[in-house]
């Protein structure tokens, strides 16, 4: 088994030893994901507009009616240009996810990642994208037999996005093939990660997701602990992870 309370402590300990903020580095994320968010809604204002009158209807205590003049006021996109804006945001928000990715990988290796780092994945754009419409696309079908096998088969492509930022050369199906590999006896133990931090989830909740500024690198860093270790233990994915990250030795393990 993966001691998941050490690869929580080695998690912080990679923070701290960042040369960038990882908070900082999160906090710019999550203000450029809230302006793609905001622009994202414009872009489908009817279904905005409808939106907030069912919440208005559900919720008459909350002080949302004030929002319905200001939106009516708003010109209204031509569909095809709503269609075409909501998709364009959509693939920049998944490619800024991979830059995400990439500055977390940096400094877990001890390299010095800069804020631009956020954008190192347009560098990538195409791989990426095609990984996240793969792997929403198998999602979705396994999703069709029942919930759980969509639940499962995300669990099962966890790591691609990962496998491909580390390994840009890959192609998007075999970053996919690789998670499946690697995640195989282990989606139980990822689920049990995630479980673990429902408390902090709710708690960034009653913050207005405020707390995500620290909870969200922390989560990432400790989910790519979980990876590297589930690499080691699987000995799949490791041919750009030549050392482990704590002091040379792999985390507890049994197969």
């Amino acid at each position: 088994m993966i001691h998941r309370a050490q690869l929580k402590q080695e998690a912080k300990e990679v923070m701290r030893g960042a040369t960038v903020s990882p908070y900082g580095f999160t906090l710019v994320y999550l203000l450029i994901g809230m302006v793609l968010s905001c622009l994202s809604l414009y872009a489908s204002l009817p279904d905005t507009i409808t939106s907030v009158q069912k919440m208005q209807e559900l919720y008459p205590y909350l002080p949302i009616s004030a929002l319905l003049p200001y939106l009516n006021s708003l010109p209204v996109l031509p569909s095809g240009t709503a269609i075409f804006a909501g998709v364009l945001l959509w693939l920049v928000a998944v490619v800024l996810e991979a830059g995400v990715v990439l500055y977390h990988l940096g400094v877990r290796k001890g390299k010095e990642m800069p804020f631009s780092s956020l954008f190192e994945g347009f560098g990538m754009a195409g791989r990426v994208i095609l990984l996240t419409v793969l792997e929403s696309i198998f999602i979705m079908l396994w999703s069709m037999l029942f919930v759980i096998p969509g639940i499962v088969a995300a669990y099962r492509y966890r790591f691609a996005l990962y496998n491909l930022c580390e390994n840009p050369d890959l192609r998007a199906m075999d970053a996919i093939r690789m998670s499946k590999a690697q995640t195989k006896g282990f989606k139980g133990a990822l689920f049990v990660l995630d479980l673990s931090f429902i408390g902090w989830d709710l708690l960034s909740g009653l913050t207005s997701g405020i707390l995500n500024i620290w909870l969200h690198p922390y989560k990432v860093q400790t989910d790519m602990g979980y990876f590297r270790a589930i690499k080691r233990i699987q000995g799949i994915g490791l041919l750009s992870d030549p050392a482990p990250d704590n002091g040379g030795e792999a985390p507890s393990a049994h197969a």
